[in-house]
């Protein structure tokens, strides 16, 4: 987590730029999709799900939004608000100059090559969460991906495994989740800066994921782990862009929307 959030405070410290520079931002802890999935969905019990790239506002249902409202432990609402905007802004005014400038420079298939390297190499903490959470048969989808990416797919940056029906992907497992199967409670919710939307078993979580992945034990040059982390928030952040405009689109209340869809995702996700 430490690298992630040195890696985000370089990228903003870059100077704003159109699109032939950079600018900056981090993607509020966004994940990559899977090498097979190009957009997500939201399904009728709010998982997201491969398909048409539609992720709609829950403010087309009022009633639900209201009961995960209700539901959902939100008594830092106004603090959470004031961070809310702040990393709007930021999305707004340093992670779109940054995309649209890396985009321009970066050709789609090496943008793909990228996301496919850095899904491969986040094995170990989709592994590890599927073991814990008693799923042996996903966990073993994981492994043959991952040998199957990192010799066929030169170290992951193709997905040969994507062509075969053994090995499609399964859950995008986390520790968050993994907290949510065996019992923990979902807390408050919280908006970290640069983080974004987390509630407290999710932040919790973070520490696992962190000690699980790879980049947190590249020390020497520790710069190399900072640079590649960036390097994967940078490449990831026009996904994140689409699904927070998508979000934010139509909706009422930008804050409320963005909570409940992220509350109901999360719960959506354990349950499967």
């Amino acid at each position: 987590m430490f690298k992630i959030v040195v890696a985000a405070t370089l990228l903003l410290l870059l100077p704003a730029a159109g699109p032939d520079a950079c600018a900056a931002e981090f993607p509020f802890g966004a994940k990559l999709l899977a090498p097979d999935q190009d957009t997500y969905e939201t399904s009728g019990d709010g998982g997201r799900t491969a398909g048409s790239g539609h992720l709609p506002s829950l403010d087309e249902d009022d009633a639900y939004a209201d009961q995960v409202g209700r539901i959902i432990a939100d008594p830092l609402e106004p603090v959470n608000r004031v961070l809310f905007v702040v990393n709007d802004l930021i999305l707004e005014h340093a992670a779109r100059p940054l995309s649209a400038g890396y985009t321009f420079v970066t050709p789609e298939f090496v943008r793909k090559g990228i996301s496919n390297f850095f899904y491969n190499l986040n094995f170990p903490v989709r592994f590890a969460n599927n073991l814990l959470q008693g799923k042996p048969l996903a966990a073993g989808v994981e492994m043959s991906r991952f040998i199957f990416n990192t010799t066929a797919g030169l170290g992951g940056l193709f997905n040969p495994a994507g062509t075969m029906e053994a090995v499609v992907p399964v859950g995008d497992e986390d520790t968050g989740q993994t907290l949510g199967v065996w019992g923990v409670g979902e807390g408050l919710y919280i908006v970290w800066p640069l983080l974004g939307p987390k509630t407290l078993r999710d932040t919790v979580g973070l520490g696992g994921d962190y000690l699980l992945s790879p980049t947190t034990w590249i020390d020497d040059p520790w710069q190399l782990g900072v640079g590649l982390s960036a390097l994967e928030i940078v490449n990831n952040l026009d996904q994140v862009l689409d699904m927070y405009d998508q979000l934010k689109l139509g909706a009422v209340d930008q804050y409320a929307s963005v909570r409940d869809a992220y509350v109901q995702n999360r719960r959506a996700k354990i349950r499967q």
